[in-house]
């Protein structure tokens, strides 16, 4: 079968939101993309799919007979309509992107007027455009780019051409660029550090040393973007010294209107990852540091993407929480807060976290009857939902039951092609180790012995919960 499934029609088409794919169509009949052909008829066609453009009425022949009736199948013909809509999708996206990103619109509308000496009309946009730049409250690397753009279109196309003894701006466009560039390469190499923190890569950097200095004898105190970005660094560079950990969580609560929330994410993805490190490390104060943060970011909504939250972020928050021992904050949360998840996703992820819960909390029956009420498609909850279920059993001393099920948990790691080689190693080190120590109740040596193999192992799910049942066996 020859389909336009797999094609690049398809690839942008899926990629419109409904609300999109109905301004799409008007967009089409407008004639702003150019003549639309046979698009509007395909558009038509498509409507039915979208956004999941597959099986048999995506085959070349069907659409050739849907838009050219009673007309012999041309396969030139329908390529040149499938071009047309591409060529529609594509306008209508340039099209988004300036309505979404006000800011291009605006630099080039300037740009225009001013090439083409529209001068009241110039002067008029200029004073617009600066004021608004002036009112945004995003004030990331992005503004001073943007700024630099506008105010060198004003330094070149406009001044050369009025009298003396107007403002020259060149000061502050050398300011601008030089705010962009440097809170640009500050931000990507905090990202090469990071990088280089978990595998192991090597780039050159141009101007660090310089860049650095400038910003440590105050050259860019009054730029929010910069002084943050540094301090993200610092605690990359020098992760023992609290100290930059502590400044860069004042400067995020000072400063957390002055940035697009995408990007005020990424900074605080820098102090999760901070903490959860020195969680890892033993230093266990930080768990409820990482807490009081997710508070924070879930309280602005900095965490959410777009308009929900991602599942995995709910999940961290509750395990968090559970670990600062905000046990009825986290059964507040997951009630409160399930409905912020995609619609696909509330029901298993609040299943799930409120059985986590309910385990914390030891009541293993409760945890037990949710989590036997639904089938987890996707394989982490999966994963997590068999582990939780093995650690019930065993609180439980359900050990008939409890052998019943890692049996089927050891088929189900065997079979499962999902399954990662890092994943089948520390849930089977679990399902080990758990077995050996529900048969060593009561023997503190063999507990002792068990305690000891558990360390040196260390690849292996909930090796915490292992560790706290084997000391109170040993205890």
């Amino acid at each position: 079968m020859n389909t336009i499934s797999s094609s690049r029609l398809t690839s942008v088409l899926a990629a419109l939101s409904r609300s999109e794919w109905r301004h799409f169509k008007r967009f089409i009949q407008s004639g702003l993309a150019g003549p639309p052909g046979k698009s509007v008829e395909l558009y038509d066609y498509l409507s039915d799919f979208h956004p999941v453009f597959t099986g048999r009425e995506m085959d070349k022949t069907v659409i050739f007979n849907a838009i050219f009736t009673n007309e012999i199948y041309q396969d030139k013909k329908l390529r040149y309509a499938l071009t047309d809509l591409y060529r529609c999708a594509c306008n209508f996206l340039r099209y988004k992107a300036l309505e979404d990103h006000n800011e291009e619109g605006n630099y080039l509308l300037g740009t225009i007027l001013a090439q083409r000496q529209a001068d009241k009309a110039y002067l008029a946009h200029y004073l617009t455009d600066g004021n608004q730049l002036n009112l945004d409250a995003d004030k990331g690397a992005e503004y001073y780019f943007h700024a630099y753009r506008k105010e060198f279109v004003h330094l070149n196309h406009f001044l050369p051409r009025q009298k003396r003894s107007d403002q020259n701006p060149i000061g502050s466009i050398s300011r601008n660029l030089d705010v962009f560039f440097v809170a640009k390469k500050l931000q990507l190499l905090c990202e090469i550090v990071n990088v280089k923190n978990v595998m192991s890569v090597s780039h050159d950097f141009l101007l660090q040393e310089k860049i650095i200095e400038m910003v440590e004898n105050g050259v860019f105190n009054d730029v929010p973007v910069i002084i943050i970005y540094y301090r993200i660094l610092m605690t990359l560079l020098n992760p023992d010294d609290e100290k930059h950990f502590e400044i860069l969580s004042e400067l995020l609560r000072i400063h957390e209107n002055v940035f697009k929330k995408p990007e005020l994410r990424d900074m605080y993805q820098y102090l999760i990852n901070y903490c959860i490190k020195k969680i890892n490390q033993g230093v266990s104060s930080y768990i409820s540091t990482l807490a009081r943060i997710y508070k924070v970011i879930l309280a602005n909504k900095v965490i959410y993407n777009g308009q929900y939250l991602s599942q995995w972020d709910f999940k961290n928050m509750v395990v968090i929480g559970i670990r600062a021992g905000e046990q009825e904050w986290v059964k507040q949360f997951i009630e409160n807060y399930h409905q912020e998840l995609l619609p696909a996703e509330r029901s298993n992820a609040r299943i799930y976290n409120l059985a986590y819960y309910y385990f914390s909390t030891g009541e293993y029956r409760s945890a037990l009857s949710l989590l036997q009420k639904v089938e987890f498609t996707d394989l982490y909850y999966q994963l997590d939902m068999r582990a939780i279920l093995l650690k019930c059993y065993f609180e439980m001393d359900d050990q008939e039951t409890f052998f019943y099920h890692i049996a089927a948990f050891r088929i189900f790691l065997s079979r499962n092609k999902l399954v990662s080689d890092y994943q089948r190693t520390i849930y089977r080190n679990m399902i080990r180790f758990s077995t050996k120590l529900i048969r060593a109740t009561g023997d503190r040596t063999k507990a002792n012995f068990i305690q000891k193999q558990i360390e040196e192992v260390k690849q292996i799910a909930d090796i915490n919960w292992l560790r706290n049942k084997a000391a109170l066996i040993v205890a």
